[in-house]
C-alpha cells in the first residue's frame, strides 16, 4: 500500500510485527527493529529465521532512544515506523525520529496504543497514560506531518510527513 521499502520496528517483543513488516517488502527491503532485552532478540531470532523472509530483518538490542540516534548518525531513512514500546517515552522518540530524520519524506509512523485504555481522555492517568497525552498533543500541533487516530482497540495513530528532507513545507 505504502512501496514500502525500509521498515523500522520500536519494540521487538517476539518477532512477529517485523516478519509481518518483512514479508510485505520486496526482496530488497529492509526491517530493523530495535528492543532493549537480549533475551527478546534471542526469541525474534529463533521466530524470524524459520521464515525466508527473516533474511530482511535485522534486530538492534539497547535503549530504543540510544538506537535512534544511532540510526540517524548512519542517516538512515525509514519508509514506514512501527512505534510500540514504552508508552512514557513516545514523544521522546517521535522527536528524535524527526529531528534525526529518520522518517523519509512522506513517509508513515504507525502508532500503537495511541488512546492507552482511554486514560489520554481522563483527568487522572497514569505515568503511560499522561505520556501518551503529550505525545498525541504534541503530534498533533506539528506542522511538519498530518494525522488520524483510528479508534481500534487502544487506538491506532496514522502520521505522515508532508515536508521535504530539509525540512521546509512544500510550495502549494
Amino acid at each position: 500500500m505504502s512501496n514500502a521499502k525500509r521498515v523500522l520496528e520500536i519494540g521487538t517483543f517476539t518477532g512477529y510485527g517485523a516478519l509481518s513488516c518483512a514479508e510485505a517488502l520486496p526482496d530488497d527491503g529492509e526491517v530493523i527493529t530495535c528492543d532493549f532485552d537480549p533475551y527478546l532478540e534471542n526469541l525474534a531470532k529463533e521466530y524470524t529465521s524459520k521464515s525466508v523472509h527473516g533474511k530482511k530483518i535485522s534486530i538492534r538490542i539497547g535503549p530504543a532512544l540510544d538506537t535512534l540516534n544511532k540510526l540517524g548518525n548512519e542517516k538512515k531513512s525509514f519508509d514506514v515506523i512501527f512505534l510500540d514500546a514504552d508508552k512514557d517515552k513516545y514523544w521522546a522518540y517521535y522527536q528524535a525520529i524527526m529531528d534525526r530524520g529518520l522518517l523519509a519524506p512522506r513517509g508513515t509512523i504507525v502508532v500503537d496504543n495511541a488512546l492507552f485504555y482511554g486514560q489520554v481522555y481522563r483527568e487522572t492517568r497514569d505515568k503511560n497514560g499522561e505520556g501518551l497525552k503529550t505525545f498525541n498533543d504534541n503530534v498533533s500541533r506539528d506542522p511538519r506531518v498530518t494525522t488520524v487516530l483510528i479508534p481500534l482497540q487502544d487506538g491506532i495513530r496514522l502520521i505522515r510527513r508532508t515536508e521535504d528532507m530539509l525540512g521546509k513545507r512544500q510550495a502549494d
